[in-house]
């Protein structure tokens, strides 16, 4: 039973000082009637775990007090985890399989604990930015080669028995890449970005990355960001011209109307998970804000928007770890940048500095007060 499986799983995570907490939350699964019950309590079980380990590893770190101190951030992991476990809510209560609960309340673990490492192990200077870009670039790229296809439609990644849809994991890390700095490498990411989603295709996609790069280049008018929004807007009518055939998934797409049929405080709370999952650049004063955070609502804003007008992937709220884990992901390049590391690394290791005549701030986000 899968109960057990996830008993394990939290006797395995828990750390040796938490062991009888362990002991007594597996005594309490063992006691739920049914098996539903049993697994939304375990994934619980599993959110703590997570945190007894960021009290454990997290909290010697320097850069810790700093994420702390940003309020963007902090205020998007908590609408990250709210939107997330409204979507379970949802899945809970319209009758989807036990599996779609436990992949997407692991995805949620996961992608928290792996933005969360790279925050606090690596700076998230310049050089750091671009290889990002470019890495995100090239996997999208491959997926459009040489993915798992269905309809024609090439989007995935077969991993075991998960398909992975790249794009909604790098896409918005790309964007959000090419809104922390502009040169030619970010340009050449976003470009090659743009012809992946093209070719794969995927109009959802295409929609979010003209309009994420379209804000960039809204707020930083300059070669980069025009050439850049060309080519997404081309992109885009690209995918227009070619047929979709993939149907409708249940539990994934359309469900932002079609919870109404369950409940309607089930549609109502889906509408409301997509709200606060946006919500974040409001928590950040508006003479703070920047591109970083107005790329970052608009990727998302985009998404939802196409999966209320069509059968695209309705992100976080509802089924699918891929959109899960690009939330969370896309946030290590959201995060602030002090002015010492954005001043050590003008030029990116490994790539050269296209803008050596700017100053070296210019592509850089202002640092929030506390």
């Amino acid at each position: 039973m899968m109960r057990h499986q996830l008993m394990r799983l939290i006797q395995f995570l828990t750390p040796d000082h938490r062991e009888k907490w362990a002991q007594a939350m597996c005594a309490e699964i063992s006691t739920f009637s049914t098996e539903r019950k049993a697994v939304i309590f375990a994934l619980g079980c599993l959110m703590a775990c997570f945190r007894f380990h960021m009290e454990m590893e997290i909290s010697p770190f320097k850069n810790w007090s700093r994420i702390m101190q940003d309020r963007f951030t902090i205020s998007a992991f908590i609408a990250g985890v709210t939107a997330c476990l409204t979507g379970l809510a949802y899945l809970a209560v319209s009758g989807a399989p036990d599996s779609m609960l436990v992949i997407n309340g692991m995805a949620l673990v996961a992608g928290i604990l792996i933005a969360m490492a790279v925050m606090v192990s690596v700076r998230n200077t310049n050089g750091f930015v671009t290889m990002a870009a470019v890495t995100g670039s090239v996997i999208l790229l491959g997926t459009a080669a040489i993915g798992h296809a269905v309809e024609d439609a090439r989007r995935w990644v077969l991993i075991g028995p998960f398909f992975i849809q790249t794009s909604l994991i790098f896409l918005p890390l790309i964007a959000l890449c090419f809104a922390r700095i502009q040169n030619i490498w970010t340009t050449l990411a976003v470009v090659t970005a743009g012809f992946a989603i093209a070719i794969q295709p995927d109009r959802a996609m295409a929609a979010m990355l003209f309009a994420a790069i379209a804000v960039v280049c809204w707020m930083r008018p300059g070669q980069w960001t025009f050439s850049a929004a060309i080519v997404c807007a081309i992109g885009l009518l690209a995918t227009l011209f070619q047929p979709d055939r993939i149907p409708a998934v249940p539990f994934v797409d359309h469900i932002l109307w079609t919870a109404f049929d369950v409940h309607i405080m089930a549609g109502l709370a889906l509408w409301i998970g997509c709200l606060i999952l946006v919500s974040p650049v409001f928590f950040v004063p508006r003479n703070e804000r920047s591109a970083i955070h107005y790329t970052f609502t608009a990727c998302w804003v985009a998404l939802i928007a196409v999966a209320a007008m069509g059968a695209y992937p309705t992100p976080v709220v509802g089924y699918g770890a891929s959109a899960i884990m690009g939330y969370f992901l896309s946030l290590i390049i959201v995060r602030q940048v002090p002015q010492s590391d954005s001043v050590a690394d003008v030029t990116s290791p490994g790539f050269p500095d296209t803008d050596k005549g700017e100053s070296p701030l210019k592509n850089s986000s202002p640092v929030f007060a506390p």
